[in-house]
């Protein structure tokens, strides 16, 4: 029976550890030539070890608590309906509570169903004393898999125009990571409106990427090394950043956390049970920096994405999505990375 661990690496960590030194007590008192069967498995097993352990003492450098104890004009910026609760669901709330004004901004409407998930995120944020008219539901990026370079201009437009009536103290939106085309142009629509005059913070919110690195997405390397127990233990951590800046974690007691679930299970045409196990975790945010705008999430040539479908293209595609799981590209743009200029429609221009 497969145990599934949620956000707390250092059990995959300690059970790598353990059976890596089982397996070499068995190579140590194991007669020649048995000792030499066993020799390559307890050093692979030993190598997911140090390499797990070093992940493990990444999380505890990349990530640090972060409070929210002032009442403050909060903007939510979310593609979709649920990702402003897993993004930013404990902060919304706590701002709230706090006699604070949360506003959520929805940018792009399901094609199917719209109606659905509009009251579907209603009933999420009532659980936190929010009212309809704190929820704006707009239709302002393109279809998932349609680029309009015409249409997110108007896009930035909108948005500068939301920003300046509202005029916010922190704004909150999607992570440029690759993950989904929808969430980078988010956030790439507020790095090009984004003035140095403006006196709001922004904090940007990963979610999910097809982006692997030892140095950057502890979490994700220890679930790829917990996959080498036999099936046995899976290990489901919050998503990692992407490019080194710190992970703030925001300082929730339980029954805030229980909210969140609650909250997280209001979006019943999104797989609300997953969401509620998987989502659960700490708003975990970071710090926007104008000085790190990038055209593409993460260089593709080299990296753990690239490598992979490398190899999709000389091996059995079954065999390589099983041996290195990873999301193939951003989703909207599959098998390739979301390309900011092109999508803005920078490219050629002057």
């Amino acid at each position: 029976m497969k145990v599934r661990i949620f956000f707390t690496p250092s059990i995959p960590v300690v059970v790598l550890g353990v059976f890596a030194g089982f397996l070499w007590l068995i190579v140590w008192a194991s007669p020649w030539p048995a000792n030499l069967l066993l020799l390559p498995f307890a050093s692979f097993y030993l190598t997911l070890f140090a390499i797990s352990a070093w992940a493990l003492a990444r999380v505890h450098v990349l990530e640090r608590w972060m409070t929210w104890n002032a009442p403050l004009h909060l903007l939510i910026l979310a593609p979709h309906e649920d990702d402003c609760v897993i993004a930013a669901g404990g902060i919304g709330a706590r701002n709230r509570s706090l006699g604070g004004i949360t506003r959520i901004v929805y940018l792009a409407p399901d094609e199917i169903q719209a109606k659905r998930r509009t009251e579907e995120a209603r009933s999420a944020w009532r659980e936190a004393g929010l009212e309809p008219s704190d929820l704006v539901h707009l239709d302002l990026l393109p279809p998932l898999r349609q680029r309009d370079p015409a249409r997110l201009r108007a896009a930035g437009i909108a948005l500068r125009s939301i920003i300046d009536d509202f005029q916010p103290d922190v704004v909150v939106m999607p992570m440029f990571e690759g993950g989904h085309i929808h969430h980078d142009m988010t956030a790439a629509l507020i790095g090009q409106i984004a003035t140095p005059q403006d006196r709001f913070e922004i904090f940007e919110a990963p979610e999910y990427s097809p982006y692997t690195s030892l140095q950057h997405t502890p979490h994700r390397v220890i679930a790829l090394c917990a996959r080498w127990l036999f099936g046995l233990i899976s290990y489901y951590g919050p998503p990692d950043g992407i490019d080194g800046r710190p992970i703030l974690k925001l300082d929730l007691d339980l029954a805030e956390l229980d909210r969140k679930r609650r909250m997280l299970g209001a979006f019943e045409s999104q797989n609300a049970p997953s969401l509620m196990a998987t989502r659960a975790y700490p708003d975990r945010l970071v710090r926007w920096d104008r000085t790190h705008l990038r055209r593409h999430p993460f260089p593709l040539q080299g990296s753990y994405l690239g490598v992979v479908l490398a190899l999709r293209r000389h091996l059995p595609t079954g065999l390589v999505d099983r041996l290195l799981p990873v999301q193939l590209g951003t989703v909207g743009r599959e098998e390739g990375l979301t390309d900011r200029d092109a999508e803005l429609g920078l490219i050629g221009r002057t």
